[in-house]
């Protein structure tokens, strides 16, 4: 098969389009002059969003031109991940710079040949503001196509025979607004589920975190007990007595060492008086000297 471009992209986005996935195509990253990538996909997941842009290539011409230039290095600042989407026989994994990835259109599905090294990126504001008020809109959505029901045309048909084209139309736009209810209503649904997935996901963090933190706090009650001697399963009013306990010792240990050290300083004082009273020897004559030598 022949692919052109658009049509590339817009199957490549059917792809990969799911319940845990946002999908956008030729959506620009921010403002003028920012970035468009073909495809650009961010997963539904306040941990591990995971964006990531899909260039498409149908010629060899246009793939060697983007690579050469580096253009695909634009998307680097709004994606953690960069993957080049070809037909199937355009090029080969040696074609495509490295750190990107390889997606290849094969006769009936697609297929990754290469995985693109994935990198941290903080999203800019730009950015999630344009995917904000104008992405929304723009996400590619699924709609299975519904045949159409014999059996309502045939009540169409028979009351525009019987009360004129004008109550057959309205028969007809009543019907489109029951089934447009009907899929405002799923998609309602699916927000609704959508939501809950999210929090089921918040919840089970949230008590992931909280069990750490008791864990620890079980360690830390543990090494205290350790220290204070006391039984690991001690009442909180043991514990405090056993620190009261400890701190009343260390208190007084401090102050028999204050007394000791006014001990030493008034023993050196003492000292130092007694050896200024001592009589000084009296000193030999000089002819005395003489004759003992």
């Amino acid at each position: 098969m022949s692919w052109k471009h658009d049509e590339l992209a817009a199957d490549l986005a059917q792809h990969l389009r799911s319940d845990q996935r946002m999908v956008w195509t030729d959506m620009q990253l921010g403002p003028s002059g920012s970035p468009r990538p073909d495809v650009y996909t961010i997963e539904r997941s306040y941990s591990r969003p995971m964006p990531t842009a899909y260039e498409c290539k149908i010629s060899r011409s246009d793939l060697r031109s983007d690579t050469t230039s580096g253009k695909w290095q634009k998307y680097l600042a709004y994606a953690g991940a960069v993957v080049f989407a070809v037909p199937d026989g355009l090029c080969t994994v040696s074609d495509i710079p490295a750190g990107c990835g390889l997606i290849v259109r094969k006769a009936n599905v697609w297929r990754h040949v290469r995985k693109a090294t994935r990198q941290s990126v903080t999203l800019p504001m730009d950015a999630c503001m344009k995917l904000l008020i104008d992405g929304v809109s723009r996400t590619e959505m699924v709609r299975a196509a519904q045949p159409r029901r014999v059996d309502l045309w045939r009540e169409h048909e028979a009351v525009r025979q019987r009360f004129g084209e004008a109550v057959s139309q309205a028969a007809r736009d009543l019907a489109k607004v029951r089934a447009a209810t009907v899929d405002h209503q799923a998609m309602i649904n699916e927000a609704y589920a959508r939501v809950d997935r999210e929090a089921a996901t918040r919840r089970t963090y949230l008590m992931d975190q909280a069990k750490k933190e008791v864990a620890e706090f079980n360690q830390a009650r543990a090494e205290l007990c350790e220290i204070l001697d006391v039984n690991v399963d001690a009442s909180i009013y043991e514990v405090r007595r056993q620190i009261v306990a400890m701190r009343a010792r260390c208190d007084a240990d401090a102050r028999v060492e204050a007394i000791e050290r006014q001990l030493r300083s008034a023993r050196m004082a003492v000292e130092a008086a007694l050896n200024a009273l001592r009589p000084a020897e009296p000193e030999q004559p000089a002819s005395d000297m003489s004759a003992a030598a």
